[in-house]
């Protein structure tokens, strides 16, 4: 049986480099044998797409980009994930919260020579939830390489900024206006304004990252390295019901709870920290 337990304590420094600088690389935090199942819970959801899956490269683009999100709700591997693995613990660790739920998950797959990227963006603007203890941790499936793993722009959670979303229509990227957003600075033109946090990662490492932490990834121009990674969302203390109507459609299930109300549902989040 896989562990429930990382494989580590997440220390000090660690904690220190997530809150200061908005993203932190936790190297060998989980046992590899619980990312081997999600790769083949992976494989799963490629052969068969759920309702939440989205092809995000463009028709001439030589690679294939694959995303879909809520795989917890329907596949047994990403369900075992989030109410099982380790990941409640370490979220409780990085927020310093006493209860951690879990919120969503997101596969990403980008096979050899995809040439799409993923936008800079902020993933809590998706998101109806409001608080500061909104950590989100993507484990590899693959080794990846810096330059095609995701990226955090260092100390953007601090910044007091909302930036628009970015959604993916008709094979572009369109930035969506929301009242209270701004519009998001082109980081890789403006490189030299700011600090941008990268990491070679292998699986059982984890890049952790504040849910308003601005980050990004470059596409695969691998020729025969595919890049298939899991985005897990947990919910620290403070962490309330916030509406936004451009959710309504993926976030139904859970937009019964009222606005500021804690995300305790156990149904739509499970308590995973402390375990049972």
């Amino acid at each position: 049986m896989n562990s429930s337990r990382p494989t580590r304590l997440v220390t000090d420094s660690e904690v220190s480099a997530y809150e200061a600088d908005g993203g932190v690389c936790l190297r060998g935090v989980v046992d590899p044998a619980w990312l081997a199942r999600l790769a083949a819970g992976a494989e799963e959801a490629l052969k068969d797409h759920g309702p939440h899956h989205y092809i995000q490269s463009a028709p001439g683009d030589p690679g294939f980009f694959y995303t879909e999100y809520f795989l917890w709700r329907r596949l047994a591997p990403f369900r075992d994930f989030a109410v099982n693995s380790p990941g409640g613990e370490i979220a409780a660790r990085l927020t310093r919260s006493a209860q951690v739920h879990f919120f969503m998950d997101g596969l990403f797959v980008k096979e050899p020579k995809t040439a799409r990227p993923s936008a800079w963006h902020q993933d809590q603007v998706y998101y109806p939830v409001d608080g500061n203890k909104v950590v989100i941790m993507w484990f590899p499936l693959d080794p990846v390489s810096a330059d095609t793993a995701l990226r955090v722009v260092k100390g953007s959670h601090r910044w007091g900024k909302s930036f628009s979303a970015v959604m993916l229509k008709d094979d572009e990227d369109v930035i969506q206006q929301d009242q209270g957003h701004i519009r998001p600075p082109d980081f890789d033109a403006e490189g030299d304004r700011y600090e941008i946090l990268s990491w070679d990662v292998e699986p059982g490492d984890c890049i952790a990252f504040n849910g308003m932490a601005v980050h990004g990834a470059r596409g695969n121009m691998s020729g025969s390295r595919r890049r298939r990674a899991v985005s897990t969302t947990w919910l620290g203390d403070d962490t309330v019901m916030g509406h936004r109507s451009e959710m309504e459609v993926q976030y139904n299930p859970m937009l019964k709870v009222a606005k500021g109300e804690r995300l305790v549902d156990e149904e739509l989040f499970p308590k995973v920290w402390p375990k049972r």
